[in-house]
């Protein structure tokens, strides 16, 4: 599972245990910061929704993952198209915690409880379409990542995939244990055939090995003092997967949150989290792409 999502979460499954709707409230405000690092991007996605509409049409944004909207609060306002969205979730409590009610205003919202394995069924018959998702890929397997990406080049839509984990943290000022946390962690998100920090590279070279134009973009968390609660947060739950994943680090876990939530109350810690955003768009006009 990714870096940042609450590791009590974390399965094999693309997640069988529940995301907790109180950490993905948490992250909002770092991960909409993050992401305008690749708002030029999405005014290209914008730019090609549009030359493919119709006067009476509205651009499918489908939405895997989307949880309790975050991703569609932060990007439905941007894309300037009408839109109708497919929140796809496959916790059902989460969906009807949305809290985009905002975005809802400018898009038709329908919300299914599903996995990635129906994109294919979802995407419609004719384009203008994209394909996106915030803090997902990491949970997926390679499979998982083939399967959009073969929907994405198959329905010549559009794809902006967010916010995946890079697997570089670095916190300032150096810790001794830093290192053995970071392996015992990424160690953790690979469990099973999960791609972990691998995801976003990976979706992006299957997109890339079937003819598609693909750009990363870093969008890195950059934290301190000035959000401590979500900061604390971010470390015990990186320690406690650090030591789910290998159990004769759970004193030193355990220590290393003491020294570094320490710091942070007194204003002396930073912390970078590594995101990349995945953008790809075809470079037919929509309407020429329809599938």
């Amino acid at each position: 599972m990714e870096a940042d999502r609450d590791p009590a979460s974390q399965s094999t499954a693309v997640v069988s245990r529940p995301v907790a709707a109180d950490w993905l409230g948490f992250r909002r405000e770092a991960d909409h910061r993050a992401r305008q690092s690749s708002a030029h991007l999405v005014d290209r996605v914008s730019s090609w929704l549009r030359a493919g509409l119709g006067p009476h049409d509205a651009a499918v944004v489908i939405d895997l993952g989307a949880g309790t909207g975050s991703n569609q609060a932060w990007l439905a306002p941007r894309l300037q198209v009408p839109q109708r969205w497919i929140l796809l979730d496959h916790d059902a409590d989460l969906l009807e915690s949305s809290t985009a009610t905002d975005a809802e205003q400018v898009a038709a919202t329908t919300r299914m409880v599903g996995s990635v394995d129906q994109l294919p069924q979802l995407m419609p018959a004719q384009a203008p379409a994209l394909v996106t998702c915030a803090a997902l890929l990491d949970l997926l397997s390679a499979r998982q990542t083939a399967l959009i990406a073969e929907t994405i080049s198959a329905s010549g839509a559009a794809a902006v995939l967010s916010l995946t984990v890079t697997g570089e943290v670095s916190l300032t000022p150096a810790d001794p244990v830093d290192q053995r946390i970071a392996a015992a962690f990424d160690a953790h998100q690979r469990r099973g055939d999960l791609l972990g920090p691998d995801a976003a590279e990976t979706l992006a070279a299957q997109l890339r090995d079937l003819g598609a134009h693909v750009e990363l973009t870093q969008t890195d968390w950059l934290l301190d003092a000035s959000r401590a609660e979500f900061v604390e947060r971010y470390l015990r739950d990186r320690a406690q997967a650090a030591a789910e994943f290998d159990p004769a680090l759970a004193e030193a876990a355990a220590q290393w949150v003491q020294r570094r939530v320490q710091q942070l109350r007194r204003g002396e810690l930073s912390v970078r989290v590594g995101h990349h955003d995945v953008v790809s768009v075809p470079d037919a006009p929509a309407s020429a792409s329809a599938g």
